[in-house]
């Protein structure tokens, strides 16, 4: 079986036989509801966006949880071409926290919500300083940028439904999401540098490509030679790169 060879925004490469992408069975992870400090909830969604990010599109140039202005953290990385992963990369932050507090946080259902309301009456927005920038506000934008969606129902399915896809892409990674918390939780920063350094060695791509390829938000290009190393859009035939 000819070999697929991945890399991800940085030097290096990852090898992986295409049948066991496509046929692996991601696991679960599945925890009681228990309490969490607001601190501690804040480095977990950093650690969420930062983990999806790094294994399906563009690794974060720095992530924080430095309060700063409205917000408690932020990362930076190159935006995906891909709308399908924006959404979950928007949404990554919540599925963490929902992962590590076994209950889905209210905030996702009430920036979504908001969102829903807001397309159709702009001046909402406008009248809530900041709500553009809020992670259920992006990813409905996103929704609605996928297709015309116009009932409300239908738009809260589907971002659901990526809510769903995200959650179940960091479980399968969940030691390295709790790497980058303990991390953030330690030095409040981080740069590239200390961000690889809590990403560590292990694989986070093979995992969460398999969840991607199972709700068929990626399609394997059978055609790259073995052996050729090449980047993530290229081997699932996807138009540009994130």
């Amino acid at each position: 079986m000819a070999a697929l060879v991945v890399g991800i925004d940085t030097p290096g490469s990852w090898t992986y036989s295409q049948s066991a992408m496509v046929a692996r069975k991601p696991k679960t992870h599945a925890l009681k509801p228990k309490d969490v400090n607001p601190r501690t909830k804040v480095a977990y969604h950093e650690a969420g966006h930062a983990v999806l990010s790094a294994a399906i599109a563009n690794k974060p140039r720095h992530v924080s949880i430095r309060p700063e202005g409205t917000t408690l953290g932020r990362s930076g990385a190159r935006a995906s071409v891909r709308p399908t992963t924006r959404v979950q990369e928007d949404l990554a932050g919540f599925a963490a926290e929902h992962l590590l507090t076994g209950r889905r946080p209210r905030q996702v259902d009430e920036d979504v919500g908001f969102a829903i309301i807001a397309r159709l009456d702009p001046e909402m927005s406008e009248a809530f300083v900041g709500s553009e920038d809020r992670d259920g506000y992006c990813a409905v934008q996103e929704v609605l940028g996928m297709v015309g969606f116009e009932a409300d129902d239908e738009i809260k399915r589907e971002v659901d439904r990526f809510y769903d896809i995200a959650r179940e892409s960091l479980s399968v990674v969940w030691r390295t999401v709790e790497g980058v918390a303990q991390a953030l939780l330690r030095y409040k920063e981080l740069d590239r540098d200390r961000l690889n350094e809590a990403l560590g060695d292990a694989d986070i791509h093979a995992p969460v490509i398999a969840v991607q390829l199972a709700h068929g938000l990626l399609k394997v290009r059978p055609s790259i030679p073995p052996q050729t190393s090449t980047r993530l859009w290229q081997v699932f035939g996807i138009q540009g790169h994130g």
